[in-house]
């Protein structure tokens, strides 16, 4: 399964598209009113808004994608704080969000997304596997932080079809990845992802390879 980016207005995504990963901006307008378990969901976090944006953003593509009326989606949090799709249902859905943009994923199959905003600084190498610092450090200097964000999102995406990524440590997800933006993880589980730069950021989606939890062979070998 190959993921459908998706940059612009839902109008123009054809409906009923295996995996959508869309990259949006905080501010479009989803064209849905809130519901009561929307607004006492932004209300739990400081950043309110920014919650309830993101998550009016992902019940807009849901309904796109499924093809069916805004009040026929419902999206609430599992006992991790993951959102989880009520209805419709057999959908799947995973968020992301830094300041003004947000990153969605909708699949048939779970799906984990990440998205960190493209920064320079110290690479925190207690967070690599020994092989991935390896892979970093035979970079140039100014080539590594990037590197590090790409890995980083691969974490995350995984830890995220794990389901728990607050327990999981960095180091103990073994990522890899190639130069076509391809790569994956391992841990409790493989995983394969799509990794771009774009937006001032690095965005990244993650499924469990074949769809199912376990998986095979690494998508394409490359550490």
């Amino acid at each position: 399964m190959i993921p459908v980016w998706h940059d612009g207005p839902l109008a123009t995504l054809v409906p009923g598209r295996g995996l959508v990963v869309w990259s949006v901006a905080t501010r479009t307008d989803p064209g849905i009113v809130p519901s009561a378990e929307d607004l006492s969901d932004a209300a739990r976090v400081t950043d309110g808004a920014g919650r309830l944006a993101r998550r009016l953003l992902a019940r807009a593509l849901v309904r796109h994608v499924a093809g069916c009326a805004s009040d026929a989606v419902t999206i609430r949090r599992d006992a991790h704080g993951a959102p989880i799709v009520v209805a419709p249902a057999g959908w799947f859905v995973s968020l992301s969000g830094r300041s003004d943009r947000a990153l969605i994923g909708v699949a048939r199959v779970p799906v984990g997304v990440d998205r960190e905003p493209l920064a320079c600084g110290d690479v925190p190498w207690d967070m690599l596997t020994p092989d991935e610092a390896a892979s970093l450090q035979a970079l140039p200097p100014g080539s590594q932080s990037a590197a590090w964000l790409t890995r980083w999102t691969i974490k995350e995406a995984h830890a995220k079809l794990v389901g728990e990524p607050r327990r999981i440590a960095p180091e103990a997800v073994a990522t890899h990845v190639d130069q076509a933006g391809h790569g994956g993880a391992t841990f409790e589980g493989r995983s394969g992802s799509w990794t771009r730069i774009a937006y001032r950021g690095v965005e990244t989606v993650a499924i469990w390879q074949d769809g199912v939890r376990g998986g095979l062979a690494s998508p394409n070998g490359a550490t």
